[in-house]
């Protein structure tokens, strides 16, 4: 592999110290130097052991592993571990397994994500165990991304010993290696998602909320009042959003077509301490009443009942399912892809909201982070509770109903300013349309 790497690459890669770290925002090439320096250490020490730790298994065999195999061509094998020609061992393993390596003897360690471990305690353990006789200089490094004022701040930021070395870089530090297109998202991301820019774009220490709001406010005041003029027939869909505890709502919401691009909600309705039976009724009198040609249902928990019951009342239903895996990259499930795709019809005007304060006020708590494998994720509704946030049932009805758009998206005469966003929708249809053809099987009928 020839790499040209820059000075704060070089200087992580080769560092002489002990435990030198590499601190820095995305797409500033952690993963690649560390595994390199890994290798280096290997490669000049026959009879060498190293590991590679990562907290979870999942992050450490479908990202870690799979970069490590990316970038040097070799296989991990079924023991999750590599051996080289002269005879050096890398192993990998994640945090759970510690407890079996009491005994081992290591020549190197590094902690990928190195953030996602609470403590320093898994660094104190695995410091211990650099002890291997035959090898004349051993390492411990890690990589990580900014956690405020964490373990790695105190040992590396704060009070760094002769023996701890500290490399940082910003992502604009390798801009130039990096997609325009994505550096250009980031001018956005300043303004939208201030929490998530300053640490994994500028790589600040400060100690900064864990999530940002998933629509700013702005979004939601600038789609009030526009005054759209529905299709006079038809285009028409309705999203359903079930009631699972005392305080909750059941929801109804519908929106309807108004230009190529254009959707207004044009009806909202809530309840509460009613059962299936009359939320099933209510939902296939909504149908019938807007004649509208999707019905989409919360399919997680008490929904399911609801679902079950149209069919066999044969009303044609669309299941939602919350937490089944997105259609496109970069998103932990299907509500967050869903609710981004609402947030992207209000920040570029194609959606008009119904005139709702609780509503508007659901919206604008949604907040969201990103996972330590880089997808973006909802706050749980769980963790909202506790600030005080109650279940944001409007919203999601919302987003249910947005959620199938694509189905009735007519695809010509789009405007050139829209083109983007419709592009990425009719992209999603086109996904699913080949997921489904593979399997001819699939009883439900899922739609994004």
């Amino acid at each position: 592999m020839k790499v040209n790497p820059k000075n704060y690459q070089e200087k992580f890669l080769f560092s002489e110290k002990r435990f030198p770290a590499f601190v820095s925002g995305w797409g500033t090439g952690k993963t690649l130097f560390g595994i390199l320096r890994g290798m280096l250490l290997s490669e000049k020490v026959p009879d060498n052991l190293g590991l590679i730790i990562r907290k979870e298994f999942t992050d450490l065999h479908d990202s870690t592993m799979q970069d490590f195999e990316r970038y040097t061509g070799l296989k991990v094998n079924a023991d999750k571990d590599v051996i080289l020609s002269n005879k050096s061992k890398i192993m990998f393993r994640h945090g759970k397994e510690l407890d079996v390596l009491k005994n081992i003897n290591l020549g190197w360690f590094m902690m990928e994500q190195a953030e996602e471990f609470e403590s320093e305690e898994q660094f104190e353990f695995l410091r211990g165990r650099l002890r291997r006789s035959n090898v004349p200089f051993h390492s411990g490094f890690i990589i990580a991304n900014t956690y405020g004022h964490n373990w790695i701040w105190k040992l590396w930021k704060n009070q760094s010993g002769e023996e701890y070395e500290l490399s940082e870089a910003t992502t604009f530090d390798n801009s130039d290696n990096l997609p325009k297109s994505f550096i250009e998202d980031l001018k956005s991301m300043e303004k939208e998602s201030p929490h998530h820019y300053a640490r994994y774009v500028m790589n600040s220490w400060d100690d900064l909320e864990e999530e940002d709001n998933l629509i700013p406010y702005e979004y939601i005041t600038n789609s009030i009042n526009l005054n759209f003029v529905p299709f006079a027939n038809g285009g028409v869909v309705v999203g359903v959003d079930i009631a699972r505890f005392g305080d909750d709502e059941t929801v109804f919401t519908a929106i309807q077509k108004c230009s190529e691009t254009h959707w207004k909600q044009i009806y909202q309705e809530t309840y509460k301490h009613r059962d299936l039976m009359q939320t099933t009724g209510r939902a296939k009198a909504l149908k019938e009443q807007y004649n509208a040609e999707y019905l989409v249902v919360d399919d997680d928990g008490l929904g399911g009942g609801v679902s079950d019951r149209l069919t066999e009342q044969e009303v044609p239903v669309v299941r939602f399912k919350a937490s089944e895996k997105a259609i496109r990259d970069g998103f932990h499930n299907k509500r967050i892809e869903q609710f981004w795709k609402l947030r992207e019809l209000l920040r570029q005007g194609f959606l008009e909201l119904y005139n709702d304060d609780e509503l508007h006020q659901q919206l604008s708590s949604l907040k969201y982070k990103f996972k330590s494998n880089g997808l973006k994720a909802l706050e749980s509704k769980d963790d909202a509770k506790k600030r005080g946030v109650k279940s944001p049932d409007r919203a999601d009805a919302l987003m249910m109903a947005c959620s199938v758009i694509s189905l009735v998206l007519e695809p010509f005469k789009i405007p050139t300013k829209a083109q983007d966003f419709w592009d990425m929708v009719k992209k999603d249809q086109e996904i699913l349309k080949e997921r489904n053809e593979k399997d001819k099987d699939e009883t439900e009928f899922h739609v994004i």
